[in-house]
């Protein structure tokens, strides 16, 4: 029989509750027996892991990038598209010509590489988004948690109904690796209206998970308001769809998606950018939840999210880094310190720390689980060792600043390191 480890540190932030100086964390097998402080916790029969000058968190949960893109510098380089897009419909063209070329053992290496990055940061679940979906074999031996969303968007009738008849097999097939299988209708403006209604439905048939871009940019409220904008006239006639324009949906992304039956509880929605006062009182009667990728956001200049909205109407906000076609790294620690000063404030260290622990984790259906440090959840748990450590009064200020992510020294998924560097 396995001995129980005793994990000692300077400072243990377990998320739920204040720093503690001096703090430990019992583990026993792939649970967590016990939390506080080394003193109160220390025990005869259990070894002793003395991390010293760090600082023992919840592994962050990343809940929406799209992992398969992690090699996409490279593969611009490869087919020449190097140039800087001018604008968010730019770098959808842009994305769409990459990925065109791209043969699917591209993707597998490209999904392996994101999930050993991912792991490297102290990220121990994703949202991940899919549209190859051969490389999903790369989740197979991997210890990542959470979901797996197989992505569909299209307005040819036939070829949709053959993709959801694709992604019904996958989901057929379960859990990919150690994540739950789910499904991503792209947004509202890369899918006919009864599409997105028959995608909704299918998911409450089968009971899983969705994942949605929505309201991330003004072209995507121009378009749903008046069927116009560089949407309609760029985007449209570039894939095939200008005869497919549909006519003036005269809504808000926010109330368009309620009309098509998305606005869901079950429905993860993605960046939430444009949006009106009344658009996050309905979010918030819905029960919905809303990630932020504020770096994504700010490189593609599609705005800033209104956060105090969503506080003020107590919408669960998460983190994610988008892509590596939209976002420098896949690190969460990254992503925080930018938000902390691209929100001027508006979220505080605590409030920061918290979306990317215990709300990612909670949106990804993790909440029993992982997200914070306290007795019967899993041992799941990051190392941070920063040259040198500020006064407890400070620690979460310092966490938010730039720089954490080489700091990451461990990461402990059930109860095991799982870290991959290098």
């Amino acid at each position: 029989m396995n001995k129980a480890k005793l994990y000692r540190a300077r400072y243990l932030l377990p998320i739920a509750s204040a720093p503690l100086e001096d703090g430990a964390l019992l583990v026993d097998g792939e649970r967590i027996a016990a939390v506080g402080r080394f003193a109160e916790l220390r025990r005869a029969d259990a070894e002793l892991v003395d991390c010293g000058d760090a600082v023992l968190l919840p592994p962050f949960a990343n809940a929406h990038t799209h992992l398969e893109l992690t090699h996409y510098s490279h593969w611009q380089s490869i087919v020449g598209e190097i140039s800087t897009p001018g604008s968010f419909v730019d770098w959808i063209l842009q994305v769409i010509r990459v990925k065109r070329r791209m043969v699917p053992n591209r993707y597998l290496l490209s999904l392996q590489e994101g999930i050993r990055l991912a792991l490297a940061s102290g990220t121990g679940a994703v949202g991940d988004i899919l549209s190859c979906f051969p490389a999903r074999t790369a989740y197979a031996m991997s210890p990542l948690k959470g979901r797996l969303y197989y992505e569909t968007l299209g307005l040819d009738p036939a070829r949709n109904q053959e993709i959801l008849r694709t992604i019904g097999d996958l989901l057929d097939k379960g859990r990919v690796g150690a994540l739950e299988a789910g499904i991503s209708p792209h947004s509202p403006y890369t899918l006919s209206a009864e599409y997105l209604e028959e995608i909704f439905d299918f998911a409450r048939r089968r009971g899983v998970p969705v994942a949605t871009h929505l309201a991330e940019s003004v072209d995507e409220v121009a378009f749903l308001e008046g069927a116009e904008g560089p949407l309609a006239r760029v985007l449209y006639p570039y894939v095939g769809w200008r005869e497919m324009l549909p006519p003036p949906a005269r809504r808000t992304p926010v109330a368009y998606l309620a009309d098509r039956g998305g606005l869901v509880a079950g429905n993860l929605l993605i960046h939430g950018v444009q949006v009106t006062e009344r658009d996050v009182g309905r979010l918030a009667q819905a029960g919905a939840s809303i990630v932020l990728c504020p770096r994504s956001n700010a490189r593609l200049g599609v705005g800033r999210a209104p956060v105090e909205l969503y506080l003020e109407q107590g919408v669960p906000l998460a983190l994610g880094t988008d892509s590596l076609a939209s976002c420098e790294t896949l690190s969460l620690w990254d992503e925080i310190a930018f938000a902390r000063s691209w929100f001027e404030g508006r979220l505080s260290p605590p409030q920061l720390l918290t979306m990317a622990t215990r709300n990612g984790a909670t949106v990804l259906g993790l909440g029993g689980e992982m997200g914070v440090l306290e007795a019967n959840r899993g041992a799941h748990f990051q190392v941070l060792v920063p040259p040198s450590l500020p006064p407890a009064a400070d620690l979460e200020e310092f966490l938010c600043s730039p720089g954490r992510s080489a700091e990451v020294a461990a990461l402990y998924l059930d109860g095991r390191e799982v870290l991959q560097k290098g």
